[in-house]
Order: structure tokens, then C-alpha cells, then sequence
């Protein structure tokens, strides 16, 4: 199976209709407190989990929360590693993984009381990286 291309373009990072959630959510300890809630579900998960084995979900918990201050708006700059670069590493990411992230992350918000209309612009937001983190073989 061919591995996920570096080179595909980055997407603008920077969207200002994220902005209004991050300040909903309670601003950085909001985003935090979601982010580690989203990342202890998906290493649970029967589905995903196995891609989290030997990781620290509350570190990369961290490092979402940085390029997601930077995409909500909060801070100026993001210098961690573009989302297609970062998933380089792990095993492929189907298709089926990447629809039950979102599903993950749907419930995670919804149960941190985000209103769905937040969570509609959320989910459509890491939906446009899908190209850059499925594996090319199979979407």
C-alpha cells in the first residue's frame, strides 16, 4: 500500500468562523479540557485505539491544542508539523478510521455542550484535511 504523499498543499490555517467557538467553549481551558476528552475516547475506541498504543494522548492532546489556538484565532503562530506530515508515521489511516475520528469528536462535543451549529462548522473544518491523512489507496 503506497504511503500518504508529504507534499500535498497545506490548507489555510488561519478560520476566522472558528473563532467564535473557541470563546463558547471557554477559550484555552475549554479547548483543553475537550481536546484531552477527545483523545482518551479515541484510544479507547475498538475502532482507532490501536493507532494511540504507546502514546501519551494527553501530550498530543497538547499539540492539537496548539494548531487549533492558531485555527481559532487565539495565537498568532502554530510551529508544530502540518496535520498530513504529523500522521506520516502511523499506519495507514482508512477512510473508516478518519469517519470515526469525527464521529468521536462529534460526541465529545456535544457532550462538553457545544451547540450543534459549533459543531458542524468543527467537524467541517478537520474534514478538509481528509486528503492530506487518508491513505491514497483507499478513499
Amino acid at each position: 500500500m503506497p504511503a500518504r504523499s508529504d507534499h500535498k498543499p497545506e490548507l489555510s490555517l488561519s478560520k476566522p468562523a472558528l473563532r467564535a467557538i473557541y470563546q463558547n467553549i471557554g477559550g484555552a481551558d475549554g479547548l483543553r479540557a475537550i481536546l484531552r476528552d477527545f483523545y482518551a475516547r479515541m484510544k479507547k475506541d475498538i475502532i482507532v485505539g490501536f493507532f494511540f498504543t504507546g502514546f501519551d494522548t494527553d501530550l498530543i492532546a497538547e499539540r492539537q491544542h496548539a494548531f487549533l489556538s492558531r485555527a481559532m484565532g487565539a495565537t498568532p503562530s502554530y510551529s508544530g508539523k502540518p496535520p498530513a506530515q504529523a500522521h506520516l508515521e502511523l499506519p495507514p489511516i482508512l477512510p473508516g478510521h478518519f469517519d470515526r475520528r469525527l464521529r468521536i469528536l462529534e460526541e465529545t462535543l456535544r457532550d462538553h455542550g457545544v451547540s450543534a451549529e459549533d459543531i458542524r462548522i468543527w467537524v467541517e473544518f478537520e474534514s478538509t484535511f481528509r486528503p492530506g491523512i487518508v491513505s491514497p489507496s483507499s478513499d
